[in-house]
């Protein structure tokens, strides 16, 4: 926990914070390596190094902070202090570095200037983490929090240790540990620096699988609430990638010492000077001149315009990314900004295949546009997500007949023009079909969470031709789907062509489980539309039993035309029904079906509790209501194809015998006004996820709203907003 740090905007890992200083400073920031380095009025203020004291002078480090104290409480928070560091390489024995590390913080904590002056602290990746480092014993004292007593109190998503290039692709899980993901983050109530510095992150540069190790371990280690710089990495081209993992500031150190190599950077590389015909910039630097006139200049003189260009431009790239977080698309941009170099390729798949860290920082509802252009966006914590809970959350409605639809570049998928026609065909015996999408990237969607993030919310390149890694994405899902409801479904329908007709081929293959494929070369024809109501027609039709067969039976078996006598007291026998042998739900239960399916996504099983006999569903799609009698429980939200709870909604909740606290923000016995900030809250639920719905319960207060941040960020951080309520209100008004 920090007091001069806070977050204030999150796109998945990235994030926008403040550091509370005299002036403050947004980040992402990039520090100024030569300010930083004079004696300045410089809002970052480096107070040396350690290599001048011996390793077990304590008195002169207590002297270092006692300095740091003097500095802090003549100036406040105008500046930014850099505690004293040794810098060793990440090959060096720990036992140097370990003592040191423990020396600076029993100093800190003995000055007692932890959330009084703002502080930054260096920290070093474990051994365990890289595939640089020997195997050597690492020093409990290590610790951020040095009274901590275990090595192992923190969670690691995956370590990848193998030097073979195709081993990345491979993911170890390891935990040892709470699953808050820190030793740090556990309940320790002492406060961490404000910013840690991650020691030697400049020796990790083309070392996909060694820095990622290294940065996630940290990561792991700090508080969330902190700020991250990595020293000595930061260049245009992969700022952004940095960003994207959780890294807040860095320095311009790689950039000046590109000047003077005569290396010219840009986000599309970094280029030697001797084979530009042209610079390919328009910044003070660059504008007016020629890559010929910039090489005939003096070495100083081409230096320092270099300086500018090189500095200018990590600086501009910085401003981009920061827009982009801003706007949530910084996923999107960094897909394409890492092709520039392979190890930040490599960076950005590892970062998905954590599984922990990377669904840990996604957003479980957003409104806008999710852009799967690249390989990569298959991978996105929302879309595996979403396809997880679609297997362990999802219900179908009890319906025996299954139809299996293409996607639709329009959505919600029912509004655009293919499926308004398949609708069509099936509209007669509809109430005994269950259907679904199935879609590359997301893999399958079920009807009824059409609408949901990100089914609705995504759109992709479509060219017709389809990788091996997503018809084994969507074939894989959609297997596990038919296995899990082979017992429910008695018959099979592929309304499909092309690769999804080969994909379903395949599963059904595979899994024995027969499929009726009707599509004709173009689907909406009306040879395809056709052949759709026949054989749906034909399913239905067989289940009636012989000898109830007739041509004036309806689909249901309900008698047509009967004839009457002139006996006026013969009155049509409408209990001449056949017995339906094929589950179907009414018109007037298909939207408590989608309520139900959507509330199972959000909340899981403990959803259930928001229906029974009495409940009721009013309005229409996308804009219905749950009500409980004349008791509204939640409303649809249809810009995020998310149920928003009442305060009688999550009472609901709370009292179902499968309530364990699930999406639950406790606080204690206040009203939330406008914001909830993190430090008013007391526990919260490590599942709940930025968008989320969440329930706020204290002892005599509960409420609805919309989470801003993790659970687990909920339960650690002092600054920032951790909810939006909605509707809050006292279970028994106060005396």
């Amino acid at each position: 926990m920090t007091k001069f740090f806070e977050v204030e905007e999150r796109d998945g890992a990235a994030r926008i914070g403040k550091l509370l200083l005299e002036k403050s400073i947004k980040t992402p920031f990039m520090v100024d390596s030569a300010l930083l380095a004079s004696d300045s009025d410089y809002p970052f203020q480096n107070t040396g190094t350690l290599w001048k004291f011996k390793p077990d002078d304590s008195e002169e480090i207590k002297s270092a902070v006692a300095e740091i104290q003097k500095k802090g409480n003549e100036f406040g928070n105008k500046q930014l202090f850099i505690l004293p560091r040794a810098q060793f390489t990440l090959t060096y024995p720990e036992e140097d570095d370990a003592k040191r590390t423990r020396k600076i913080r029993e100093a800190v904590l003995e000055a007692d200037i932890l959330g009084k002056i703002p502080l930054a602290g260096m920290v070093r990746p474990k051994p365990a983490f890289s595939k640089h480092f020997s195997s050597v014993a690492v020093d409990s004292s290590f610790e951020i929090d040095a009274d901590s007593d275990s090595e192992t109190d923190y969670e690691t998503d995956s370590v990848f240790e193998n030097d073979d290039c195709c081993s990345s692709e491979t993911v170890v899980k390891s935990v040892a540990g709470n699953a808050s993901g820190s030793g740090f983050n556990s309940g320790s109530e002492k406060l961490g620096y404000d910013v840690y510095i991650m020691e030697g992150a400049g020796t990790f540069e083309d070392d996909a699988i060694g820095f990622f190790n290294a940065f996630l371990d940290v990561k792991n280690r700090i508080p969330y609430d902190s700020a991250l710089w990595l020293p000595n990495l930061a260049t245009p081209e992969n700022v952004a990638v940095l960003v994207w993992l959780g890294a807040d500031i860095f320095d311009s150190t790689r950039a000046v010492i590109a000047a003077y190599n005569d290396l010219y950077m840009t986000t599309a590389g970094t280029f030697y000077l001797e084979d530009l015909a042209e610079l390919p910039c328009r910044c003070s630097a660059c504008v007016g001149k020629s890559a010929k006139e910039l090489r005939e200049m003096s070495k100083s003189e081409r230096a320092a315009l270099l300086e500018i260009h090189n500095v200018g431009a990590l600086l501009a790239e910085l401003s981009l990314v920061r827009e982009k977080i801003r706007a949530n698309l910084l996923r999107e941009y960094v897909e394409g900004q890492c092709r520039t170099k392979t190890w930040l390729t490599g960076l950005l798949r590892l970062y998905d295949r954590t599984g922990g860290y990377a669904e840990r920082n996604a957003p479980t509802f957003r409104r806008e546009t999710l852009y799967a252009t690249t390989a990569e966006s298959q991978n996105r914590a929302e879309i595996v997500r979403f396809a997880h809970r679609i297997v362990d959350h999802y219900e179908a409605p009890q319906k025996e007949i299954l139809i299996i639809f293409p996607c639709a570049m329009k959505k919600p998928y029912s509004i655009s023009n293919s499926h308004q026609r398949f609708i069509q065909a099936i509209e007669r015996n509809r109430k005994y079909v269950n259907e679904i999408i199935i879609t590359s990237p997301v893999g399958l969607v079920p009807r009824e969470l059409e609408l949901t993030y990100p089914a609705a919310h995504y759109d992709t390149t479509v060219t017709g031709h389809w990788d091996l890694e997503e018809r084994a994405w969507v074939g894989g899902l959609l297997e596990s789907y038919l296995i899990k409801n082979k017992n429910q479904y008695k018959h099979i329908i592929a309304h499909v062509e092309g690769p999804y007709r080969e994909i379903c081929e395949a599963v059904s293959n595979k899994s024995g489980i027969p499929i009726i494929f009707t599509g004709k070369k173009s689907l909406t024809s009306q040879e395809s539309l056709k052949n759709l109501r026949a054989t749906l027609d034909g399913l239905v039709n067989a289940s009636i039993p012989a000898g109830n067969e007739s041509e004036d039976a309806d689909s249901d078996g309900n008698i047509k035309n009967q004839n009457l006598s002139q006996d006026s007291n013969q009155k049509p026998n409408r209990k001449q029904k056949q017995k339906p042998l094929l589950l179907k739900r009414n018109p007037n239960e298909e939207k408590p079906d989608q309520a139900r399916a959507i509330i199972r996504y959000q909340f899981g099983p403990v959803g259930e509790a928001l229906f029974s006999e009495k409940t009721i569903v009013k309005g229409n799609f996308p804009k219905f209501q749950i009500f409980d009698q004349n008791e509204q429980l939640a409303t649809l939200v249809p810009q995020f194809g998310q149920l928003a709870i009442s305060i009688a909604g999550a009472e609901k909740i709370i009292q179902s015998p499968d309530y364990s606290g699930q999406y639950t923000v406790r606080i204690d016995n206040f009203l939330p006004k406008g914001s909830l900030l993190a430090p008013g809250i007391i526990d919260a639920d490590e599942n709940i996820r930025v968008g989320d719905d969440v329930i706020i319960l204290g002892d005599n207060v509960i409420g609805v709203g919309k989470a801003k941040m993790s659970g687990i960020e909920m339960k650690t951080a002092t600054k920032g907003v951790a909810v939006l309520p909605r509707h809050t209100k006292w279970m028994v008004e106060p005396e």
